[in-house]
């Protein structure tokens, strides 16, 4: 008996989720099977992957972190030479797994794919969402092929391809004195109430715009959701600070308006993150160049609000 590819993925799943119900949902099959690949890859290495504990799910052993790095890099390699291989008839075929920095996926992932999909119609695409950390993480391990994400967060062991860069604005309740005003500057918001979006990395993003001018902001609340921000701030709870405008944002129907700010300001860049397994892969090529046409073509333009020149 030999691991099949199968049961790799499966063990694969389960050590990357923690969980045999997570695994069996990720994977779309059922828990016996996942529990069956278990069994079999710790009969065929002779030592446990995994600590079962009941109620609490299964805990990797060091034998199984050891087979996590191994199998990932495994199975990274097998998806690429399955891509290879089924694109040397001239059509890029194949998966793409692509991940996206979580509040900016509605605004990114629909001009992308559109585009995607249209001119590599064969191409089979599973998409993830997360911070700016775990997906770093889901790089490292193969879990995804691409990200779509901030600059800040990427080691120098990965390549990034910049589509632009992401000027922070304001978003201020429509109620607010200050919405009379077409700009604002740190200052004139710095003493007011903040509600911060704290993913990884972004708050020490924001509260560094701050530092940088000499000033400190007074946040009263924080959020890891995007939808909730917008929400306490239209409820006029405080002011809050973004990188992407969406349409939407700037209709000024939902309680809240946009301003630029104005000022030296760091404006972080966003592009595309991949690993150098990736890097010559024709699912990964065809994704980098339609990134790099859309970006030439102006087609995230509209998500940006700079000051008036």
């Amino acid at each position: 008996m030999h691991f099949t590819l199968k049961q790799l993925r499966y063990v694969d799943a389960a050590l990357r989720t923690g969980s045999i119900v997570q695994a069996a949902r990720e994977m779309n099959i059922s828990q016996s099977s996942i529990a069956a690949a278990i069994d079999a890859s710790e009969a065929l290495m002779g030592v446990p992957l995994f600590h079962r504990m009941p109620a609490k799910g299964i805990v990797p052993t060091d034998e199984g972190l050891l087979a996590a790095s191994k199998i990932a890099a495994f199975l990274a390699d097998a998806r690429i030479l399955e891509s290879d291989l089924l694109s040397s008839r001239g059509a890029t075929v194949g998966s793409l797994r692509m991940g996206c920095y979580a509040p900016t996926a509605p605004y990114m992932l629909p001009r992308i794919l559109n585009r995607l999909t249209a001119q590599h119609p064969e191409i089979r695409i599973e998409l993830r969402e997360g911070d700016m950390e775990s997906l770093v993480g889901f790089l490292n391990t193969g879990v995804i092929d691409a990200a779509l994400t901030y600059r800040r967060t990427i080691p120098d062991t990965m390549f990034f391809q910049p589509m632009f860069r992401a000027r922070p604005y304001v978003l201020l309740p429509e109620v607010s004195p200050l919405a009379a005003k077409s700009e604002l500057s740190l200052t004139d918001i710095a003493d007011l109430p903040m509600i911060m979006l704290d993913l990884a990395a972004t708050k020490p993003y924001f509260t560094s715009i701050f530092k940088q001018a000499g000033l400190a902001p007074r946040i009263v609340h924080t959020t890891q959701s995007s939808s909730v921000l917008r929400g306490l701030v239209a409820a006029n709870y405080g002011y809050s600070i973004l990188n992407i405008c969406g349409p939407n944002d700037r209709k000024g129907a939902s309680g809240y308006v946009c301003r630029p700010l104005i000022g030296a300001i760091d404006e972080p860049a966003f592009g595309l993150a991949y690993t150098r397994n990736a890097r010559h892969t024709p699912i990964v090529n065809a994704v980098l160049e339609i990134c790099a046409l859309l970006s030439s073509e102006g087609a995230f333009d509209d998500l940006f609000l700079a000051p008036t020149p």
